[in-house]
């Protein structure tokens, strides 16, 4: 799990907007998916495969970081 600082530390406001309506189901994932492929990468078993990461996957933990965070 990320805290609020270091999703602030990585994404800009603009880019924190985009991420909630990402969430929301209100924009499209391809989008932002580099920017949250990467915020994530520390997270991944395997470097090597860590562009497989699962697009509903990194929504649901996106999802929680944000409501942890009190972002949304």
């Amino acid at each position: 799990m990320k805290t609020l600082k270091e999703i602030k530390d990585h994404f800009s406001n603009e880019e924190i907007k985009l991420l909630i309506e990402i969430v929301k189901g209100r924009q499209d994932f391809d989008i932002m998916e580099t920017s949250i492929k990467a915020f994530y990468f520390d997270e991944v078993d395997c470097k090597e495969n860590w562009y497989q990461l699962n697009k509903e996957t990194l929504i649901e933990k996106l999802e929680v970081d944000l409501e942890k965070g009190g972002i949304i």
